[in-house]
């Protein structure tokens, strides 16, 4: 699908970050940063975030102020076809602003469009609850995603992508609790669901899509260890079953979930610490604390300052021993701030061309005043 924004000044954003990063790492000069921005410009207008919301605010109360003054000549009361008519209306000079507006203006993410956005979205969702009132959820589901997927990759929006995520569990969640069997295999539909998102996402290089692939990459490897936590599972199908009590009943296939529980925080540690990670890292530890918790919770009878003394002092020793282990790099593991780029060819770029030195290849690593002055010390 065609996007709405500049792709060009998109990447040229990008790189203007990725330049502002090394040089808050001492890897680029003053000079060589504004050359950056000066070789790769863009014009988008981006205001602070408070203006942001403020333009937003002001542009949903200029949405409904519109609404509210076509429905003056064409809302009949109490017609739910005259009203998905007005809807629909709407939706349709909510694009047309939206696209006038980046196009003229060079918007992008300011608040306005955002708010011409969802207003342009849900105008377009609201016949569908009028018109079919009474539908099954899933179909709700399923138009919502026929109109939220094609916004989102137009214009990249994180809110889209966030919808997208909802409505496909929310989706696969009405469907499995129809049937017995479905509610038994629910957990495992929400970890196939994930890996499968999470496969999608990762399969997306384009820059134009970063964030929101970052988005459901986050979200997916969240839902895919909930999806197998064994306190989860447990607690959920006792609500689910409709059992009001105070200890929730032992659940079928609980060594799978037991085995789960553990393995999925360790792989993803495993796995952040390979690949330099730090978003499957920073989830793995978060998702490793809450299955130690998982665990106390049923099996350690220890009162909440007695763990959390305990929880401590272990954290800080193995903190302590991994920061000396790993001061010498090991296993390409190492305890000093990450130097990797997610814009390898970038380096290459900008050297060649722009920062007047020629590296050998792509992936070059900075120091030895290789880079047109910017590492020179040893300490890079």
């Amino acid at each position: 699908m065609k996007k709405a924004y500049n792709e060009t000044w998109v990447e040229n954003l990008h790189i203007q970050h990725q330049a502002a990063e090394w040089k808050s790492k001492n890897l680029l000069t003053d000079e060589q940063e504004e050359e950056v921005i000066a070789q790769f410009e863009e014009k988008f207008y981006r205001p602070g975030i408070f203006v942001k919301i403020g333009l937003f605010i002001f542009a949903v109360v200029a949405c409904s102020f519109f609404v509210g003054f076509l429905s003056l000549f064409i809302y009949d009361t109490g017609s739910e076809i005259g009203f998905s008519t007005l809807s629909l209306l709407c939706c349709g000079c909510f694009v047309f602003f939206l696209e006038y507006l980046i196009k003229t203006k060079n918007l992008f993410h300011s608040g306005v469009d955002n708010a011409l956005l969802y207003s342009a979205v849900t105008a377009a969702i609201v016949p569908v609850f009028l018109l079919f009132e009474h539908a099954p959820l899933w179909i709700y589901c399923l138009v919502a995603l026929t109109i939220v997927i094609p916004a989102t990759l137009r214009y990249a929006d994180l809110l889209g992508a966030l919808a997208i995520f909802g409505l496909i569990f929310t989706l696969l969640a009405d469907l499995m609790m129809k049937f017995p069997l479905g509610k038994a295999l629910l957990p495992f539909g929400v970890m196939l669901i994930s890996a499968g998102i999470y496969l999608v996402a990762r399969k997306s290089t384009d820059i134009y899509y970063r964030e929101c692939r970052q988005i459901l990459e986050a979200l997916s490897l969240v839902t895919f260890y909930l999806g197998g936590n064994y306190l989860v599972v447990r607690e959920l199908n006792a609500i689910i079953s409709g059992l009001n009590v105070s200890i929730a009943p032992q659940i079928a296939f609980a060594p799978v979930f037991y085995f789960f529980t553990l393995a999925i925080p360790v792989a993803y540690i495993a796995a952040g610490l390979k690949k330099a990670n730090r978003i499957i890292f920073v989830i793995g530890l978060l998702a490793f604390a809450f299955s130690v918790y998982t665990y106390s919770h049923y099996f350690v009878a220890l009162t909440v300052s007695q763990g959390l003394a305990l929880a401590g002092t272990l954290m800080i020793l193995v903190s302590v021993l991994l920061i000396k282990y790993l001061h010498t790099p090991r296993y390409g593991i190492s305890d000093e701030q990450n130097r990797k780029n997610d814009l390898a060819d970038l380096q290459a770029l900008i050297t060649a061309r722009h920062l007047g030195a020629t590296p050998a290849e792509p992936g070059l690593e900075f120091g030895g005043g290789t880079f047109g002055g910017g590492g020179a010390g040893e300490v890079y």
